[in-house]
């Protein structure tokens, strides 16, 4: 009995055995193809292909090249260089910004050649601000999109700065690189105003190219964008170097004041005079004056002392001293009004001056000598 309980077990055991290996058998044909065994030996294998590489290429686009520039002064005919080295301003001065690029794939890829030039103020990590004045940016275009050239002063858009000449001479590639390259040479020219704003350089001009190491000048940077021959994103290409700029200081006019008055009038002036001055830093201008003199009898004198004068940032009427002498209209005695921003010149148009006549005073025609002083600083 015991042993015919065992032989239904095993039976019982190989029948589940078998039914799992046909399942088995069964998912795999489902599911997978099926293993073939191939024929040990083919014959002949006479070509054959493999289709799923392929060959790629990238075209890159070749940027323009900047071979050279300069920035020159127009000394009679000759451009001279004056990088990282001071210019003066005193509107009738030439001066150019000078560059000469290369494109290997044909001219009509240079869409705008940008120029902005800035007064770094100290710091040569600065950059182009038109909203700080005209007389501390500058910015030239050549703009080339439609096929001819446009050539503009984009700032400043007052007196500050002239625009005097621009140029476009078509050059030999130095580099001779591919049978499309061309090679222009664009120069910028212009003039630049009275108040054009002085920079002195940090005292030792650095001399190297492409670079902005002399704080308190005005840098300059160029830059070249170039549109490539249907390429996803423009090139660009670009340089900074920098150069200084004189002091310079000018009373341009000033008017003549007349004074009418009786013995105990305190007279003032028929109107109001003007000074016209001009300066590119921070300045100050004071006024001193003579005593009167009677013109025909010199004995007969009124002091310097009984003239007042207002004007400028003096609101209040002022009598000149015997002490101090000066007045200040701008600025004072070791301070200085801040330079304008914008502008090639100060008209003051508001100096009033009146003398307090005393009594008994010989009548006639007196006569006092005016001087001026601008300083800059």
């Amino acid at each position: 009995m015991e042993i015919i309980k065992k032989l239904v077990t095993i039976k019982l055991l190989s029948t589940i055995i078998i039914s799992l290996i046909i399942i088995s058998l069964l998912a795999n044909i489902f599911f997978y193809k099926p293993i073939i065994i191939g024929r040990s030996n083919p014959g002949d294998i006479s070509n054959t292909w493999y289709n799923i590489t392929s060959l790629n290429l990238s075209v890159l686009q070749i940027p323009p090249r900047i071979n050279w520039y300069d920035f020159q002064y127009n000394q009679s005919g000759t451009w001279i260089s004056k990088l990282n080295t001071q210019i003066d301003v005193n509107n009738s001065a030439e001066y150019r910004f000078v560059v000469n690029i290369s494109s290997d794939q044909g001219w009509d890829d240079i869409e705008y050649v940008n120029i902005t030039a800035w007064h770094d103020q100290g710091n040569d990590f600065s950059t182009y601000n038109q909203t700080l004045g005209g007389n501390l940016n500058l910015r030239f275009q050549y703009k080339n999109t439609t096929g001819t050239a446009v050539w503009s002063l984009l700032w400043p858009t007052g007196s500050e700065v002239t625009e005097s000449r621009y140029s476009d001479m078509v050059e030999y590639d130095p580099y001779g690189s591919l049978a499309f390259t061309e090679c222009h040479n664009l120069s910028f020219s212009f003039i630049p105003g009275y108040q054009f704003r002085y920079a002195p350089g940090d005292g030792a001009w650095d001399n190297t190219q492409n670079a902005t190491n002399d704080p308190f000048s005005w840098n300059f940077n160029i830059t070249v964008t170039d549109s490539g021959e249907d390429a996803l994103q423009e090139s660009i290409v670009w340089l900074n170097d920098e150069f200084g700029v004189y002091y310079y200081s000018e009373i341009a006019s000033a008017g003549w004041p007349v004074i009418v008055g009786n013995p105990g009038d305190n007279a003032t002036a028929n109107t109001n005079i003007s000074l016209v001055t001009r300066s590119n830093c921070n300045y100050s201008l004071s006024v001193d004056v003579d005593n009167l003199t009677h013109i025909t009898y010199p004995a007969a004198v009124i002091s310097r002392e009984r003239i007042w004068t207002r004007g400028g940032d003096l609101n209040t009427s002022t009598n000149f001293t015997a002490i101090s002498g000066i007045i200040y209209f701008y600025g004072a005695l070791g301070t200085y009004h801040l330079a304008e921003n914008n502008g090639s010149g100060v008209t003051t148009n508001d100096v009033e001056y009146k003398c307090n006549i005393p009594i008994g005073q010989m009548a006639g025609d007196y006569k006092a000598t005016i001087r001026y002083h601008l300083i800059t600083n």
